[in-house]
C-alpha cells in the first residue's frame, strides 16, 4: 500500500467543515448516491474510471456500512472540528473493485475499505 487516493485525502479535508458535515448528514438521511455527493463536493476531478467503477460496484450493505460510519461521526463530532472520516482505506490505486467491511477502530465504527480479492483470501 502507498499513499491513500486523491479523493480520500481531500474528502478527509472537506470532512473537518462542520458545514460540510452538515450536509453530508442531511444527503446521507436522503440517500444520495455517493459519487453524487463527491460531485455536488466539487471533487469528482480527483475520482478516476477505475475508482468511479469501483464506487458504482459497491453492493447496497458496503454502502449502508459507509453511511452508517459516516453518520456516526458526525454525530459524535457535533459541530465540533474534531471529526474524522471514518473510512479505512489505504489503497494508493484502484486497480479493479473493492471491498467494504465494518470495523471497530478505539471505539468508533469505520468503513474499512480494501481490494476486493483480499477479502475472499
Amino acid at each position: 500500500m502507498g499513499p491513500p487516493l486523491a479523493a480520500v485525502r481531500r474528502a478527509e479535508e472537506v470532512f473537518a467543515d462542520p458545514d460540510v458535515r452538515e450536509l453530508l448528514l442531511t444527503w446521507h438521511a436522503q440517500k444520495l448516491p455517493l459519487l453524487e455527493m463527491v460531485d455536488r463536493l466539487g471533487f469528482s476531478q480527483l475520482v478516476d474510471p477505475e475508482l468511479r467503477a469501483a464506487i458504482e460496484g459497491l453492493g447496497p450493505e458496503e454502502v449502508a456500512i459507509i453511511r452508517a460510519a459516516v453518520v456516526e461521526e458526525i454525530d459524535r463530532a457535533g459541530t465540533s472540528g474534531s471529526a474524522t472520516l471514518p473510512v479505512d482505506c489505504g489503497i494508493a490505486k484502484v486497480t479493479g473493485p473493492v471491498s467494504v467491511t465494518a470495523a471497530d477502530v478505539d471505539g468508533r465504527s469505520v468503513a474499512r475499505v480494501t481490494p476486493e480479492q483480499e477479502r475472499s483470501i
